[in-house]
């Protein structure tokens, strides 16, 4: 087993913003995001309707995407509004990205779901 290590601030090499744009006019936010064995990411975003970075809001829309090794956006494909994706995890296998999501329903009643499918390597 690995050590742990703790970063500090100035670890932090650089922040780049990325445009992921909006649902409704609610941004979307990060939730969560995997690396590829090429140096890309898939990730997860939502747009959810709330001013506190804290408690949750309504769901409006999440997407999943890849970025390039270099930050650039590559892909961005809309997700059935149902799903609040909050985590995600990715393996390449056989040309394929394979995903596993993980949903939140923000509602301690309605249990979270995993969804699994696939994206072209390329």
């Amino acid at each position: 087993m690995s050590e742990r290590q703790t970063l500090d601030a100035k670890s932090l090499a650089e922040i780049e913003h990325v445009d992921l744009g909006a649902v409704e006019g609610i941004p979307l936010g990060f939730t969560d995001g995997s690396a590829l064995p090429d140096g890309r990411m898939v990730f997860t975003a939502v747009a959810e309707d709330t001013d506190d970075s804290y408690e949750d809001g309504g769901c409006r829309g999440a997407v999943l995407g890849i970025l390039g090794a270099g930050g650039a956006l590559e892909r961005l494909d809309s997700l059935d509004r149902r799903y609040k994706v909050e985590g995600v995890a990715a393996s390449v296998e056989g040309g394929v990205i394979r995903l596993w999501l993980v949903t939140d329903a923000d509602n301690a009643e309605i249990p979270a779901q995993l969804l699994a499918c696939e994206l072209p390597l390329g």
